[in-house]
């Protein structure tokens, strides 16, 4: 048969605090660090798990869509159209409808 795997080694699995992971989601985000640069406040912890732990636990969760926040895109993505070909009427001059631009627009894009 096949010989069983080595053991784990069982260090004490720290484990990772809110603040562990909002200070985490700030140096990779913000701060722009890298891996090696973030291990670095994290005493005790390596890069590799730093880096396992945004990726599966933290990067992930600022993309999540629900029904709502789809929504919500859907709705800004309308509202600014609309915004748009205001500005652009504008700038037209006076006498050009934002529905007049957008109409020609699509025409002369064709």
């Amino acid at each position: 048969g096949m010989p069983s795997p080595a053991p784990r080694p069982r260090g004490p699995k720290i484990k990772f605090t809110p603040e562990d992971d909002s200070l985490l989601v700030d140096l990779k985000e913000n701060k722009s660090l890298t891996w090696k640069q973030i291990a670095e406040y994290f005493p005790g912890r390596s890069s590799g798990t730093l880096q396992v732990r945004y990726c599966t636990k933290l990067k992930a969760k600022t993309t999540v869509w629900s029904d709502e926040t789809v929504q919500k895109l859907r709705t800004a993505m309308s509202e600014y159209e609309q915004d748009r070909w205001r500005h652009i009427a504008a700038k037209v001059g006076s006498g050009f409808s934002p529905a007049a631009c957008r109409d020609k627009a699509r025409e002369i894009e064709e």
